[in-house]
């Protein structure tokens, strides 16, 4: 068993690009890069309160919010 492995992370050297990671271990050595997110044109809040914010779009992102924490089916 190998037990002497090192892991690297590094910034994308573009913006295009996305996080460098870099395993290596006595015998090999893998690169790869984790992809970005998709970017949206959407303009997410800084802070909600629901006030503040038009209600139906207040309540579209509350549905999101729920939706990340229902359990799995």
């Amino acid at each position: 068993m190998d037990l002497n492995k090192s892991i690297n992370v590094f910034e994308p050297k573009s913006k295009d690009n996305g996080t460098e990671v870099t395993i290596a271990t006595e015998k090999s050595r893998k690169t790869f890069h984790i992809n970005r997110p998709l970017q949206s044109n959407e303009q997410y809040p800084l802070a909600i309160e629901s006030f503040a914010i038009d209600p139906e779009y207040y309540a579209e992102l509350m549905k999101r919010v729920e939706s990340l924490h229902a359990p799995s089916k």
